[in-house]
This record gives structure tokens, C-alpha cells and sequence, in this order.
């Protein structure tokens, strides 16, 4: 029981607690053989406390509750120094058509206020020197490639970091004018006959195609009755031509792009099938002579001029094949002996000479007279009219005696109409001649 002090009472003689046992120092106190420690049980301190004794806190108990992240700057803040952000990209797309010689133009979108640009053009990914502007024009050289344009922008900020955005991808468009079908570049036609021959070419734009010059000759020429329908991707030449002859042009096909192949094309108008001849008279004259008496004829109307001759004159006689339209044909020099150009006439002591088997006759006239003198070729025959005077001429002579007789010539006047056939007759040996060897010539070049 405590006293009324408040301290416990302990037996007489034993130690209070907390204090040492009294020693006898003459007598020495031997110990009582040492106990294993018994571990008391460790009271943790307070949280927030120190320990009694030096040892480290002791950790906190552990919690379910998400540990606090450090708070974020607030964006925009220009108070924070030394810390560069990169620029907001926004968009960049092309606008323009891809056609070739279109303007590309770059079209930023979405960027902050106040970023600044710059460009570079690309083709198939390699940089285009020089095409570092906002707008690019396409060139050939873009045709069928992927064209795009790389935007780097910069924010308005003093750290701000340049931000670099790739256009959309675009396939430039355009392709050069080719031929894709043509009827050929040595074409044909008969006189008379309908025709009709088409060029075709594609390219991106769809191209028109042109008559052009032939540069051999720099003119372009049509036969007459030729009539030219474009559209686009095509051209035809087509009509009815009655003018045998040669003609020659030039066709291409162009667009934006360029302009394609030339073709250099001859055309040809032949004539048609042997319809008749036309034929003619001319005299030889004789030394001194300076009137040549020249006739004509046709088979196909029955037309010619009158033939006026001294007796004992001489003609050279030729013909030619022609068709219906009197284009020259050109018959083989193989014709059979009876289809050669020969002449006769009904007046007596006429002489009909051929010099070779495939030359043209002459006749000599050796009477006075009126006469028909027929000349054939080919199958066809026309007439030439003569009229033969005689070359004696009456001189008065001494009274009571005869008529004296004197030689004279008779030239063409030109009096009669010829009905066009006269100035056929002027060049009809040269042209014809001329015309055969060009188209023999033309066809061993070809």
C-alpha cells in the first residue's frame, strides 16, 4: 500500500527499484550467472518525433492514396526563361491544277498568329534549286512526278523552334502529243473518187493536231476539193479531187505540253481510168519559116481546131491517154502495136511516117485539098481537120501567055476558137512529157 507520501513500501533492506544492491567492500560479491537477455518490447515514437535515442525516423505508414504530381508550368508563361518549345504546325496543302504550266500555289492553315515561313518545291523527294517561293510553276520536266512542297514555320516567340510540314503528295499532269493512228505519210487518190484519211494522237491535255509546212518544200498544199475536220485528239482530210497532181504537207499534233512528230505527207491525186485522148498537130517548119501552123483535138467531145497547110508541109503528130476530167494517163509502153499512136488521112499521095516502134508519127501533106486527118491511140481516135492549099501561086505574065506558079505558106491565124485546146496544144508535148517522167521518178523513190 503507498504511503501518504505517494511511495510504494518495499520490505526492510531490499533495494528500492531503480537503485544498486549496498556493497560490503571487504567482502567481495560474487554475481549470479548471467540470464539471456529478454528483448522488451520496442514502443514506436510518436509520428512527427524524434526517437529517444539517435536512430533515423521511422518511415511513414504507407497509404492507398495517388501520390501528388509537381504542377505543370502554365503554357504561354513568358516568365519562363531558357526552356524552347517547337512551333504548333499546322496544315499545308497545294492549290492549282496539275496540268503542266499551272501555277502550284502553298496554302498553310491552322498555324499560330504571327508564324513566318519558308518553302521548298520537291520532286520525287529531291529539292528543286531555286523553288524555294510560296508558288511554283510546273514545268516538263514534272510531267508524270510526284510534286510536293516542304513549309517550315516559325512561331512569333523569342524561343520558339521551327516546325517543318510536307505537303500533300500530287502527281503532276501533262503528257506530250503522240500519234496513236495514222493512215500513212504516201497516200493515193483517184481523181474523181471519194476519199478520206484520219490522224489520231493522245497526250494529257488532249492534243489538236495541225497542218503544217513541209519543211522541204515550206508550204503546205492541198488538192483542190480537199476538205480538213479537227477535233480535239483527231484530224481528217477527206473529198472529191479532180486535179491530178502532187501535193505534200505537214501533220503534227501539239499541246500544252509541246508539240509531237512530224509526219510529212504526200498525197497524191491520180487519174482516173483512160476516158479518151487529146491530141495535136504541130507543123515542122521549114528553114526560114516563122509561122508554125498548130492543131488540136479531143476525143472526149469531138472538139479541135482546123489544121491550114501548104502542100508538101510536114506535122508531127502526138497523142495522149486521159481520163474523164483530161488528167494525162500514163499507159505502158508495152501497148501493143495497135493501140500505138498512129494517123491516117483520106487525101491522096499523104504520107505517114513513124520513126520508131514507140515514137510518135509524121505526115507530110502532098496535094491540095481538105481532109480529115485521124489520129488514135489507146483505143480512141480523134479527128483534126486540114485544110492543104496549094503552094503554086498566079503571076500575072506577059499578055497572051500563062499563069506562072510560085511557091507560098499558109500559117495558123488563130481565127477558128480553139475551145481551150490551143494553149493544151502549146505546151501538150513538154507537159506531158514532164508530168510522165515525174510520176516515173516519183514512183523509183518511193
Amino acid at each position: 500500500m503507498p504511503d501518504e507520501g505517494g511511495a510504494a513500501a518495499y520490505p526492510t533492506g531490499a533495494p528500492a527499484p531503480g537503485t544498486a544492491a549496498p556493497t560490503d567492500e571487504a567482502a567481495p560479491v560474487e554475481s549470479a550467472p548471467a540470464e539471456a537477455p529478454v528483448e522488451a518490447p520496442v514502443e514506436s515514437a510518436p509520428i512527427g518525433l524524434p526517437t529517444t535515442d539517435d536512430a533515423a525516423p521511422a518511415p511513414a505508414p504507407e497509404s492507398d492514396e495517388p501520390a501528388l504530381a509537381a504542377p505543370e508550368p502554365e503554357p504561354g508563361r513568358d516568365d519562363v526563361v531558357g526552356i524552347a518549345a517547337a512551333t504548333e504546325p499546322g496544315t499545308v496543302t497545294i492549290a492549282g491544277t496539275t496540268e503542266f504550266g499551272d501555277l502550284q500555289t502553298a496554302v498553310t492553315d491552322g498555324w499560330p498568329d504571327g508564324t513566318t515561313f519558308t518553302y521548298q518545291w520537291t520532286r520525287d523527294d529531291a529539292a528543286l534549286e531555286g523553288a524555294t517561293d510560296e508558288t511554283y510553276v510546273l514545268v516538263r520536266a514534272d510531267i508524270g512526278r510526284v510534286v510536293e512542297v516542304a513549309v517550315t514555320g516559325t512561331g512569333p516567340g523569342a524561343d520558339d523552334e521551327p516546325t517543318t510540314v510536307v505537303s500533300d503528295r500530287r502527281v503532276a499532269a501533262g503528257v506530250a502529243s503522240t500519234f496513236t493512228a495514222q493512215p500513212g505519210t504516201d497516200l493515193t487518190v483517184v481523181a474523181g473518187e471519194p476519199y478520206s484519211f484520219t490522224w489520231e494522237a493522245a497526250g494529257d491535255p488532249l492534243p489538236n493536231i495541225e497542218i503544217v509546212a513541209d519543211p522541204s518544200t515550206l508550204v503546205s498544199t492541198l488538192p483542190a476539193g480537199a476538205t480538213v475536220t479537227q477535233a480535239p485528239g483527231s484530224l481528217t482530210i477527206s473529198g472529191t479531187s479532180t486535179l491530178a497532181g502532187f501535193y505534200s504537207f505537214g501533220v503534227t499534233p501539239l499541246n500544252t505540253v509541246g508539240i509531237g512528230e512530224l509526219l510529212v505527207v504526200d498525197l497524191e491525186v491520180a487519174a482516173a481510168e483512160a476516158a479518151g485522148i487529146l491530141v495535136s498537130a504541130v507543123e515542122i517548119p521549114e528553114t526560114g519559116d516563122e509561122d508554125q501552123a498548130i492543131a488540136v483535138g479531143s476525143s472526149l467531145d469531138g472538139s479541135a481546131t482546123t489544121l491550114r497547110l501548104d502542100d508538101g508541109d510536114t506535122v508531127f503528130v502526138s497523142a495522149y491517154a486521159v481520163d474523164r476530167f483530161e488528167n494525162t494517163v500514163v499507159l505502158g509502153a508495152d501497148l501493143p502495136e495497135s493501140l500505138r499512136t498512129s494517123a491516117s488521112t483520106n487525101g491522096p499521095g499523104d504520107a505517114v511516117v513513124r520513126t520508131s516502134p514507140n515514137g510518135f508519127p509524121s505526115v507530110t501533106f502532098n496535094s491540095p485539098g481538105t481532109r480529115a486527118l485521124d489520129i488514135s491511140f489507146g483505143g480512141f481516135t480523134a479527128t483534126i481537120p486540114v485544110e492543104v492549099r496549094s503552094n503554086a501561086v498566079v503571076v500575072p505574065a506577059a499578055s497572051g501567055s500563062a499563069p506562072i506558079t510560085t511557091s507560098a505558106s499558109l500559117a495558123y491565124t488563130g481565127s477558128e476558137p480553139t475551145d481551150g485546146l490551143l494553149a493544151l496544144a502549146a505546151g501538150l508535148l513538154a507537159a506531158g512529157a514532164a508530168l510522165t517522167v515525174v510520176r516515173l521518178r516519183r514512183r523509183v523513190q518511193r
